[in-house]
């Protein structure tokens, strides 16, 4: 049930994200009608707890030496192949994909602090 809370609550979070970034970055567009935004949630929460891990402990040295700012290129590689693989979303140049990049880091830490807060785990 604990898995499933996190999901729900990833995919909550990650739309808020994705629609704040859309509505401030005029080339960061999102399809935000229902049957365009739910897929791309689903591929970016699937992306967010399953290749992002991957990335962080395969790029741990990096991310070591850089301080934690190569996790921004991790979070902005995940934008990147989402934006490859859907039609719903559409992120014209660096600027905007590095904004994304950022607002979607800070959502997904902040996830990762409230299922620590409240499922009482001590990891985060």
């Amino acid at each position: 049930m604990e898995l499933f809370a996190k999901i729900l609550l990833s995919m909550a979070f990650n739309a808020f994200a994705l629609l704040i970034t859309g509505y401030f970055e005029h080339d960061f567009m999102i399809m935000s009608d229902v049957p365009h935004l739910v897929p791309l949630v689903a591929i970016i929460t699937a992306m967010n707890l399953i290749v992002r891990p991957a990335l962080k402990i395969i790029f741990s040295p990096v991310i070591g030496l850089t301080f934690g700012y190569f996790n921004i290129i991790i979070n902005a590689g995940i934008l990147y192949a989402v934006d490859i693989w859907s039609d719903s979303i559409t992120i014209n140049g660096l600027w905007p994909l590095v904004i994304g990049a950022h607002a979607v880091g800070i959502i997904v830490t902040l996830i990762d602090y409230s299922s620590a807060i409240v499922y009482g785990s001590g990891e985060i």
